[in-house]
């Protein structure tokens, strides 16, 4: 019973990664890149980060990603250019993007900056039929060997960042992708809306409050919010726990060196159906932020 419910939710999982090619990241608060290209830059300083995040464990086949970025201002802090790569996995289907991303920052005043950005997306998709075990070998509806596809993409968002808050909205894909069409040749709808924001308080001489959410919207999938709440100790050791609605509770911790170097990692605790196959999911983060004068203000390293 328990190899035909992880077949059987594999098989969803399947359907929804033709459906739309966004991931997921419990620690959004520290990949803001991923989602708004007007992001790009906002550091102040060159920015590098690594993610490996674990989907639903426990399930054969189950989600796994990895993703990588790096951005950095130029021009005056004027402007601001970056990269990610991200490779995702989930049973036979193998998803590889390369995002680039500009964005020019506009200074509304001492405090406040609003930068708007656009980003250009490649995206390789493989299903590999060939690893399929079908009841019927012969089964004309089955491809022959793997399947391999291409798409461009193209994406947009503004972010606003204040004394210490901040909030954004983008939509990285704002193209129907190619990639996800079905077999009638009907476009799938992957393009996702994000808004995001979050701020700083400080609750004593040593602890600081970081709160931040998340609301993706898709016109194909239900709507989902991530909301978190990090407290931050002497600017350098974190601790906190999110809320993804309708599917997990779950808990980070992180530290950031004196040398610019973070290193977080993230455990979900599932609260869905799958809960009763699945171990949960976590997530490791390591980044690296070059040292600047700017940056040793806390809100911009965190944010």
């Amino acid at each position: 019973m328990r190899k035909l419910i992880q077949s059987l939710v594999l098989l969803l999982l399947a359907g929804g990664a033709l459906a739309q090619s966004d991931v997921q990241f419990t620690h959004f608060t520290f990949n803001k890149l991923a989602y708004n290209p007007g992001y790009t830059g906002a550091k102040g300083a060159f920015d590098a980060l690594a993610l490996y995040r674990n989907q639903w464990a426990g399930i054969d086949g189950s989600p796994q990603t990895v993703h990588v970025n790096a951005h950095t201002p130029f021009a005056a802090k004027r402007n601001g250019m970056g990269i990610g790569i991200t490779a995702d996995e989930i049973g036979k289907v193998k998803t590889n993007a390369v995002d680039l991303s500009y964005a020019y920052r506009i200074k509304l005043s001492e405090t406040a900056k609003l930068s708007i950005g656009v980003s250009g997306r490649m995206e390789q998709l493989r299903i590999r039929w060939s690893l399929a075990n079908p009841t019927n070998p012969d089964d004309p509806t089955i491809p022959q060997g793997d399947e391999t596809l291409f798409n461009s993409n193209f994406g947009a968002g503004a972010y606003f960042l204040g004394k210490d808050y901040y909030f954004g909205l983008s939509m990285p894909r704002l193209l129907k992708s190619g990639l996800y069409l079905d077999r009638s040749k009907r476009t799938n709808n992957a393009r996702t809306t994000y808004l995001m924001g979050g701020f700083s308080a400080q609750l004593t001489k040593n602890i600081d409050m970081m709160p931040a959410i998340m609301v993706s919207y898709n016109p194909a999938a239900p709507v989902d919010v991530d909301a978190n709440v990090n407290l931050l100790f002497k600017k350098i050791f974190w601790v906190g726990g999110s809320y993804r609605l309708g599917d997990s509770f779950d808990a980070l911790s992180g530290i950031e060196f004196n040398n610019g170097m973070r290193l977080g990692v993230a455990v979900d605790i599932t609260q869905s159906e799958l809960r009763k196959v699945t171990n949960g999911s976590w997530e490791i983060m390591l980044g690296y932020t070059f040292k600047c004068k700017s940056c040793e203000v806390s809100h911009l390293r965190f944010f």
